[in-house]
């Protein structure tokens, strides 16, 4: 992802803080609402984070069970969805997103990397795994200590790592918190604004579409290995999250559907939020893995259900929405390899 320094922009922004006195950033700016929700979320996420760097310490120390240590895995996913993939915002927030999490991981990189670490002399913390790839630093890397048949946190080496890797998640969740503490929108023109909120929309939709289109692979030949979390069976969980954190971003006080209602276009705006409750409401939840989904005829039937439903939202956002609002959307989140 390239960024660009906009000269018009930087004067722009130095203008508002200049005439706004003594107005704090949390009370100017049309993208307030976006920003307090980020701003909200990495909050969360460094909290979730901080209690599975504890927890896997206490595991560590016998002190407590391995089941412990994947709730807490668990709910630093569940803190990580409405981040996933947003793509717009604080350029030292997105520069964090491979170090959290390392996904797709099309040639098990997490898994020979982690073994590598395992088998090295080093003695690991989460300062030497700085300097190592991406794909050791972040959620996956939990996962697999977690989850994988290899793993055992009963063995002093294995330990290590986890404790390593857990403190510097939340080394990179305490750096995503701080980014987010300055609003990155401040002066921006309303119609700037309403641009971004669209592409954090749609950047978000667009990589939640490849978590799906991954493990779908091509008609009866589906990948369930490319999953989201394959490893803990969570990717239906997570999918459904994702949906949800994204439905809730559009209907947000200053946010899409409320500008699109304030133009007049009721209808459109209405069929949108149906349609996201039907994209959430499609999600199977049986109980049933993905992993496991998708070695039936009937499974995989499910699955494309919901990308088609994502993929109309895609389609519509980026197309109707974009041309009521005035706004040109491109998608292009980055494929990992």
């Amino acid at each position: 992802m390239r960024f660009r320094f906009n000269p018009i922009m930087a004067l722009s922004l130095s203008a508002t803080v200049l005439l706004g006195g003594c107005l704090s950033q949390a009370e100017t700016g049309p993208n307030h609402g976006l920003w307090q929700r980020q701003k909200q979320s990495s909050e969360q996420f460094l909290s979730a984070a901080t209690a599975l760097a504890q927890t896997t310490q206490s595991v560590c120390s016998q002190e407590t069970d391995i089941d412990k240590a994947r709730q807490a895995w668990k709910t630093v996913m569940a803190a990580w969805m409405p981040l996933q993939g947003v793509e717009k915002g604080s350029e030292q927030a997105l520069a964090q997103s491979w170090r959290i999490q390392f996904y797709p991981d099309k040639k098990n990189t997490t898994g020979r990397k982690i073994n590598a670490l395992l088998a090295s002399d080093t003695q690991w913390t989460a300062e030497a795994l700085a300097e190592q790839s991406v794909a050791v630093q972040g959620v996956g890397a939990m996962e697999w200590l977690l989850y994988d048949p290899q793993a055992d946190l009963t063995r002093p080496k294995h330990c290590q790592v986890a404790i390593a890797v857990s403190g510097r998640l939340q080394q990179s969740a305490t750096a995503l918190n701080q980014a987010w503490q300055q609003n990155p929108w401040l002066g921006m023109p309303p119609s700037m604004a309403t641009a971004e909120k669209l592409g954090a929309l749609t950047h978000q939709l667009d990589y939640v579409l490849k978590k799906l289109a991954g493990p779908l692979g091509k008609p009866g030949f589906p990948n369930p290995y490319q999953g989201e979390a394959w490893r803990s069976r969570h990717s239906l969980t997570l999918l459904s999250q994702s949906i949800k954190a994204m439905q809730i971003q559009y209907h947000a006080e200053g946010g899409i559907e409320q500008a699109l209602r304030e133009r007049g276009d009721e209808t459109i705006a209405d069929r949108v939020s149906a349609h996201w409750q039907l994209a959430y409401d499609s999600v199977p939840k049986d109980g049933e893995p993905l992993f496991d989904r998708l070695n039936s005829v009937a499974g995989y039937r499910d699955m494309l259900t919901v990308y088609n439903n994502l993929e109309y939202l895609k389609f519509v956002l980026g197309g109707q929405v974009a041309q009521d609002l005035g706004i040109i959307v491109g998608f292009n989140a980055s494929d990992g390899d």
